[in-house]
């Protein structure tokens, strides 16, 4: 009997052991993917909102230590109301966003390592925020120049790359030797801290669920620091009530999220499907989102 459990034992070890997959696409100068990425938005209350951007990926170079990857986006469309303050936002960013360049050099793998026209990027967002500031009424509380200074001070080389391994990219997961059970953690686009869980299907796709992983202390950390920047004037007061107001209930954060991807024969992502719910101070919000190969 001791023997039959020893050998199951063993058995289940080696197939979770199996259950393993390595993220590395092929790639070649002059290759191109091209991927249309639809994310419809809805707030609890108001009218979803949906946004299709198209984005072509062209390997430019090929060097000693990986490749060169452009990521130009060539395509974006959003039925946003423009009436409402959320839908002039978006407006105005969806026609800045059609003819962003990102160079970046990656790995041998396809992760990408580092941004090439950070300074060019730094400009074009710049533009957009100054388009954003001129159209969308601000509080008393800030100046429009404290606000651009705040806005762009959040744009830096280490945001770009964490955004290029969150959920919903197509390079998220290069580099990644990924088998069942294993855990990483990344920075969403709200800056919290969040730890993501993989299983390896039997199809060779893979899905992954995050959730927040924060403790109270850095939450509360987390929270001042965003409060120091966005409202310096009353960043005492915070910082004095903080705990009271966090063992109220009132600023609540919770988020969930599930992705699942499946990939070409060739490494490169297929598909990805996605979903983020998040609670916030009351205000409950889903996003759904759906990636695809254009053929």
């Amino acid at each position: 009997m001791k023997k039959i459990i020893l050998a199951g034992t063993l058995l289940l070890a080696a197939l979770v052991a199996g259950a393993q997959t390595k993220i590395a696409p092929k790639m070649q100068k002059g290759m191109q993917k091209t991927y249309v990425t639809e994310t419809v938005t809805t707030i609890a209350g108001q009218k979803p909102i949906t946004m299709t951007v198209e984005t072509r990926y062209t390997v430019t170079d090929a060097t000693a230590d990986g490749y060169v990857l452009d990521a130009t986006v060539t395509s974006v469309q959003t039925d946003a109301d423009q009436n409402d303050i959320m839908g002039r936002t978006l407006s105005l960013t969806t026609s800045t966003m059609k003819g962003v360049r990102t160079s970046m050099s990656t790995d041998k793998d396809g992760k990408v390592t580092k941004i090439l026209n950070f300074d060019d990027i730094v400009r074009r967002k710049g533009e957009l925020i100054d388009k954003l500031l001129d159209e969308i009424p601000t509080t008393p509380v800030l100046s429009k120049e404290a606000m651009r200074e705040q806005i762009a001070g959040q744009i830096t080389e280490e945001s770009i790359l964490q955004g290029m391994q969150m959920g919903g990219s197509p390079l998220a997961l290069n580099g990644k030797t990924i088998s069942t059970g294993m855990q990483d953690e990344y920075l969403n686009q709200q800056g919290l801290k969040m730890k993501r869980t993989f299983t390896v299907q039997k199809d060779g796709s893979i899905q992954a669920a995050s959730t927040i992983n924060m403790s109270p202390a850095e939450m509360k950390q987390m929270i001042i620091a965003q409060i120091e920047k966005l409202m310096p004037a009353q960043a005492d007061m915070i910082r004095q009530n903080i705990d009271a107001v966090l063992a109220s209930g009132m600023l609540k954060f919770k988020m969930d999220g599930k992705e699942t991807y499946t990939f070409q024969a060739d490494g490169w992502m297929k598909s990805i499907t996605s979903e983020a719910i998040s609670d916030t101070m009351g205000q409950k919000t889903t996003v759904k989102s759906t990636v695809r190969l254009k053929q």
